[in-house]
Formats: C-alpha cells, sequence, structure tokens
C-alpha cells in the first residue's frame, strides 16, 4: 500500500470507526475496551477482503475526504469517546468558530463545483495547484479569523496547506486538501440551519 493510499484510506476509516461507536456493544464497553474497539475497527476498514476493504469501498464513492472533514471526524470521534466514558462529549470548538468554518466551505463550493462541471468560462478550481497568493490569501483569512477569536478555520487552513505541501494525497491542489463534496453538502445544510434559526430569534 502507498503512501498515499494509506491516508487516504485512513480519512475514510473515521467514517467506519464513528459509526461502530453508535453500536450497542460499545456503549457496553468499558472506556478502555472501547478505545481499544475503535483501533479494531480501524484496522477492519483497512483489511482487503476479496481485494476491496471497507474504507476502499467508501473512498470508491467519495473519494479522499479533505484534511477539514478529517479534522472535523477526529474532533467528532473523541467527543463521542468522551461522551460513551461519562463526560459532556462537548466538541472542540464553540458554534461560532463551526458556523464561520462551515459558512467558509458552502461559499467554496458555490465557487468551485459548479465552475468546476462547466457552468460558464472560469475555472477557479485550477488556482488550486499552486501560487503564493491564494497562500497569501488562506493565510490572511487565517490572521483576519484569529483576530475575531475564531481558531478552527486557521487551524483546518494551516493543516491542509501542510498536507498539501507533504503530498498527504493523491491530489496536488489545495482545494481537495480543503474541502470535499459531502463536507460542502453538509456545511451548506448547517449554514443554511443556522441562518433560519437566527432569522427566527430575530423576529421573535
Amino acid at each position: 500500500m502507498s503512501f498515499t493510499d494509506w491516508t487516504g484510506l485512513s480519512g475514510v476509516a473515521l467514517v467506519w470507526m464513528l459509526l461502530a461507536l453508535r453500536l450497542p456493544v460499545a456503549i457496553r464497553l468499558s472506556h478502555a475496551k472501547r478505545v481499544l474497539f475503535v483501533l479494531v475497527i480501524y484496522g477492519v476498514a483497512l483489511l482487503p477482503i476479496l481485494g476491496l476493504s471497507l474504507a476502499g469501498f467508501l473512498r470508491g464513492h467519495i473519494g479522499d475526504l479533505s484534511i477539514t472533514s478529517v479534522l472535523l471526524l477526529i474532533a467528532a470521534l473523541v467527543a463521542r469517546l468522551r461522551q460513551l466514558a461519562g463526560g459532556d462529549g462537548v466538541v472542540w470548538w464553540s458554534l461560532r468558530e463551526r458556523f464561520a468554518l462551515f459558512f467558509f466551505v458552502s461559499v467554496l463550493a458555490l465557487l468551485l463545483y459548479p465552475f468546476a462541471l462547466g457552468i460558464g468560462m472560469l475555472d477557479p478550481y485550477r488556482s488550486g495547484f499552486g501560487g503564493v497568493g491564494l497562500l497569501v490569501m488562506l493565510a490572511l483569512l487565517s490572521l483576519w479569523s484569529m483576530r475575531r477569536g475564531s481558531y478552527l478555520l486557521p487551524t483546518a487552513c494551516s493543516l491542509a496547506v501542510l498536507a498539501w505541501s507533504l503530498g498527504w494525497y493523491e491530489s496536488t491542489n489545495i482545494w481537495d486538501y480543503l474541502i470535499d463534496v459531502p463536507l460542502a453538502i453538509y456545511a451548506i445544510v448547517q449554514t443554511i440551519k443556522v441562518m433560519m434559526r437566527a432569522r427566527k430569534v430575530e423576529r421573535v
């Protein structure tokens, strides 16, 4: 297994690990055994059965998950483990920070995907193959976000740029490290929900 295959499959395996923690057997285990159970699920997800693993099956349908998705899945996995261990299960970032990230991803999705499908003459996706301008833009956005007390978006951008520079995935386009289709759909839905909630509060 190549390095890029391992990283891609590992990101997708997080989905199976998170789903496994919803099983009744996981709820009944002690905390130490539950952590071991999750690690076993990771191994099973990567284990080829008739030439295809569970992670490979899912990866074949949705592709490699972005570093942003991996970050959110790891946070959700830790929060779930804490919750089952009797903790609060609170995620690492506030609602405001998550909304900032989801709004950013939603804007990216609306800018990138329609043009990538051939709508219009522009193709912003091509800008992700490199360039100082894009890196400067992400750096300025991260600094602006940090000044406003929001650290989730800068963390996602920093990790994505780092992974891209290391060749973490097969893709050489930085946008694939920042956003993926499942994340885009989820982010748009969450952004709409937050905006609708805000409108209801204003009316009250």
